[in-house]
């Protein structure tokens, strides 16, 4: 590859994947691109001579008719081997395009081409770290590259060629010290894709650039220089505005922003005479969608808040988050004639830690995909200010690699460090210092409620969408031990510090007889007593507590110990949990001593020396990452005095062999979070409580227990109707015919659903949520629709499938006629506003599964109170879940919507109509069989355009 390099830009229209199953060719498109332009494009349709599926034809668009009169693949291919050869082969998916094209090529007797090839989506990702979505569609929209015709070769082929160029001069923009790190790190990517990286840095090299004024270099890499501190004094008293008490003066501050609502008004005005008043009190305020709850609350306390006199919002995800700063401030600072200085607060995991990023890439890496990460954070590096690696939406955070390069907060900070100034934590906790209002996630305020040197002394507190602060706080506390995985750790690192190996062993790596050498044989002494006590410990669950006997089709059996039981537990294992602290702390010193002097001399290691070290970091890594929650578990299991809304559960997994022990996992649940949430909200000012959907049939009665307010607390309560015009806006519609579950079995079941849900999706195009109570039903009914060739047609996104939730959640919102199947964790907290989301379908009332073992121990516990668990629990909380999942559907005026649920209880049991009444009563409601809800469905659009 050179300047005068020709790239052959491919995109192949197939019968479908397998080749050798008979797949053939149906459309070639190629477009040639020399010198930074597009030379020649060409365009072929190819007769395969056997029938074109016919979802295939609805894909790509390629008739029958169109194929019959096109000549065979045998008579095109020496033309395309001569329009090809001396090329370079560059494709979307190139592992799919090359092979697939040589295998025509192999089979009517050509030789297959020998080319070097690129891969489009490994550029994207590394060249475009941020994007959503590398799907080529998605990325043309992202570029605002013209796409008329996707899934035809020839369209294909020609938006591929300008991705390519676009990437190619994106590339070309980076600062040579990026270019040359990425030349470096390029081996081991698909076909040649690395070496055109070296090609470009090669060609950059010869022209002289300034760096930019916003990039600066650190350690050979370059950083995007942080943003200009703007943050202006807070006026205080002689801020000239005050509260607009009144009907005008409100109307007069929102014009021309916000259409009056009435409803958001008398939100904002509790708010403000409630901190008036002498002795302000918590506030539970319902504020149905539509309303504009965010403002409604955000505006009063702008009044209020200060960089001393902090607010605190705490919200149920992090895209709800980014939404408040995103959107909601900018809207505020408009409504209210300044800048609002907030900041997000979350986990130090979330961001980069300079210093290991930079570590790890002195050392070696053969993983391909850890290469691949490398390549797009230095990038991203030169891109983003915050250092947020969420910014990379990325499927999963879950490796060796990000747990090494993963922040662990200002504490672990050398002021010595050639990144510490750098540092984005050390940045946004300033930030977060001078910030008047401070967004954070339930589960993350549920931990840290006591930081006051974040939060300041007794800040305010909006707890946004209350209800699912009920299910973090529970999260919170509810903290697992897995011994097994310690003793898979350790026996690896054993084998690593063992002195009589002499392969894997790190002996030789440090001086004979030197400090290093006597902290290995430390660490290697403490694995082996911690290997030991882990060992007393399961022996010890074994004979002590008799477990019931795996249920069939499963191979762990769990049981809960009753207060005495976890006093008998604690009082037996003293010794062993202070043991395994002192043998923890051991290991933990000793390691970073190591670790420290062996990144003081890397150059005199081999490569092979430092692939060992490394492998025995990532398992005691492993270990040392699992030590706080390991910590935090035996805090509350050892402190904590056990009361009937706590339960420790023990899970035992049976061994394959005979002569294995069995496994053990320890969890330490909370039951109710009444208690530990009155405790965290002790630290704020009194708090304002909201949410689309806190009452349940008009009480809040439920609500209030599960946040822990007795009838005796002061609590002001009030409910804010929805200024929606439901009746035109959205129909809901209950499938008469939806299966049942209990009759069925579980994949009959799951095949009726996907029948169902083919039957109201195929032809509908549409952005449709399918909310499920069950992953494993979730799960089959993806792969059902996969293989009915949904996912030919439109995308299918999964969660935990095929993406994280953040990562799908964002994708969705690319969408046009995307499909997202998610659980109940997408029914609260993310808005789709208008064509983003349409139509909502309700696979099964949203009831917790009642065979779960915190669900059992709950209700059993409810039962010897005289308590009717299904009546106070499992109501209540699966008709917030239904009020939730509608509340998806409508939220704005514009938004037109489907609301659809298959489960037939909603219409045969009494609690079913119970749940009916909790939907606003303007809604449209009908019963039909799904054929029936899918004509009434297309109706409802026909009318709505």
């Amino acid at each position: 590859m050179n300047q005068e390099t020709i790239y052959a830009v491919v995109d192949l229209e197939t019968t479908g994947t397998n080749i050798k199953e008979g797949d053939r060719i149906i459309q070639f498109g190629c477009a040639l691109v020399q010198n930074g332009k597009i030379i020649q494009t060409i365009s072929q349709d190819v007769n395969p001579l056997r029938e074109v599926p016919t979802k295939i034809q609805h894909l790509t668009h390629i008739t029958a008719d169109q194929l019959e009169l096109a000549p065979i693949f045998e008579d095109l291919a020496p033309t395309l081997v001569e329009l090809l050869s001396g090329t370079v082969f560059v494709a979307h998916n190139i592992n799919f395009d090359l092979p697939f094209l040589n295998g025509e090529l192999e089979r009517v007797g050509q030789k297959p081409l020998n080319l070097s090839g690129i891969d489009t989506v490994e550029l994207a990702q590394i060249i475009l770290p941020e994007a959503p979505s590398y799907r080529l569609q998605d990325l043309t929209q992202l570029l605002a590259i013209e796409h008329d015709n996707p899934h035809q070769a020839d369209s294909d082929a020609l938006v591929t060629a300008k991705l390519f160029l676009k990437l190619m001069g994106r590339l070309k923009a980076l600062p040579l010290v990026t270019l040359e790190r990425l030349s470096d790190l390029g081996a081991g990517l698909l076909r040649q894709t690395g070496d055109f990286f070296t090609v470009i840095a090669n060609q950059m090299h010869n022209q002289s650039r300034p760096l930019p004024n916003n990039l600066l270099i650190r350690e050979n890499i370059a950083l995007r220089k942080p943003a200009a501190e703007s943050f202006e004094i807070y006026p205080g008293t002689s801020f000239a505005a005050d509260y607009p008490l009144n009907e005008s003066a409100k109307k007069s501050l929102l014009k021309p922003h916000l259409k009056w609502r009435k409803a958001q008004a008398t939100m904002m005005d509790m708010i403000h005479n409630n901190f008036e008043a002498s002795t302000p009190e918590p506030l539970l305020i319902e504020a149905a969608t539509g309303l504009g709850k965010t403002i409604g609350y955000l505006l009063p306390y702008s009044y209020r808040m200060t960089p001393t006199h902090k607010l605190v919002v705490a919200t149920s995800t992090t895209l709800l988050q980014d939404q408040i700063l995103t959107q909601a401030r900018p809207l505020l600072e408009k409504l209210v004639g300044r800048q609002i200085n907030a900041e997000v607060v979350k986990s130090p995991r979330h961001y980069l830690d300079l210093h290991r990023f930079e570590l790890s890439l002195r050392l070696p890496h053969k993983n391909r995909m850890v290469r691949l990460l490398q390549m797009k954070i230095l990038v991203w590096l030169t891109q983003t200010t915050t250092g947020d690696l969420d910014e990379l939406n990325l499927t999963s955070y879950q490796t060796p690699f990000f747990n090494n390069v993963q922040h662990r907060g200002l504490a672990s900070l050398q002021p010595q460090a050639p990144f510490y100034h750098d540092d984005f934590l050390r940045r946004l906790h300033k930030r977060q210092q001078q910030a008047e209002l401070l967004v954070t996630n339930h589960a993350y305020l549920a931990e840290h409620a006591a930081d006051h040197q974040t939060w300041g002394a007794k800040p305010y507190l909006v707890l946004d969408e209350a209800q699912n602060m009920i299910f973090n706080v529970q999260k919170t506390a509810q903290q697992a031990w897995e011994l097994s995985h310690w003793q898979l750790w350790t026996q690896k690192g054993l084998q690593y510090t063992d002195s009589d190996q002499t392969n894997n062993s790190l002996v030789r790596l440090f001086p004979v007889k030197s400090e290093q050498a006597r902290s290995l044989k430390l660490v290697h002494k403490n694995l082996k007593k911690l290997n030991r006590t882990v060992a007393v410990l399961q022996t010890y669950l074994t004979t002590a507590f008799v477990l019931p006997q795996p249920k069939a089709h499963e191979t762990f059996s769990e049981r809960y110990l009753n207060p005495d039981e976890v006093v008998q537990f604690v009082t037996a294992c003293h010794q062993d949990f202070n043991q395994l602290n002192r043998q923890l702390l051991t290991i933990q010193d000793h390691f970073l001593t190591l670790r420290f002097w062996l990144e003081q001399h890397l150059e005199q290691y081999t490569e092979s020396d430092l692939s060992i070290w490394q492998s025995f970091e990532n398992d005691i890594n492993l270990l040392l990452a699992d030590i706080e929650a390991y910590q935090h578990f035996e805090q509350l299991f050892i402190t904590t005095i056990p009361q009937e809304r706590h339960a420790l559960m023990i899970q035992m997994t049976q061994p394959k062999q005979p002569s294995q022990l069995p496994q053990f996992k320890l969890q330490w649940q909370l039951l109710s979070a009444g208690s530990q949430t009155q405790q965290i909200l002790s630290h704020f000012e009194p708090v304002t409580l909201t949410g689309a959907t806190l009452a349940v049939n008009g009480r809040f009665d439920y609500i209030q227990r599960e946040l822990g307010f007795t009838a005796d607390q002061p609590l002001i309560t009030k409910k804010l109707r929805s200024p929606f015009r439901f009746k035109q806006q959205a129909r809901f519609f209950i499938a008469e015919d939806g299966p049942n579950q209990k009759q069925l079995m579980p994949n009959e079941y799951q095949q009726a659903i996907a029948e169902q849900l083919l039957t109201l999706l195929i032809g509908n195009s549409h952005q449709a949520l399918v909310l499920f109570n069950s992953n494993q039903t979730l799960e089959r009914v993806y792969y059902a629709l996969s293989r009915a060739g949904l996912s030919l047609d439109r995308e299918i996104l999964a969660q935990g499938i095929t993406g994280s939730a953040e990562k799908i959640t964002k994708r969705f919102m690319l969408g046009h006629d995307s499909i997202l199947l998610a659980t109940s964790s997408f029914i609260a907290g993310v808005d789709f506003p208008e064509s983003a989301l349409e139509l909502v379908i309700l696979v099964q009332l949203p009831f917790d599964a009642p065979n779960a073992l915190q669900t059992r121990i709950r209700y059993a516990q409810l039962s010897a109170q005289g308590i009717n668990p299904f009546k106070a629990e499992a109501l209540p909380k699966a008709t917030i879940k239904l009020r939730q999942a509608f509340g998806r559907l409508i939220r704005t005026p514009n938004d037109r919507g489907v609301f659809i649920c298959l489960d037939a209880r909603l219409l045969t049991t009494q609690y079913g109509h119970q749940m009916r009444r909790s939907l606003p009563t303007s809604l449209p409601q009908k019963a039909a069989p799904v054929q029936t809800i899918r004509e009434l469905t297309d109706l409802f659009w026909l009318n709505s355009h």
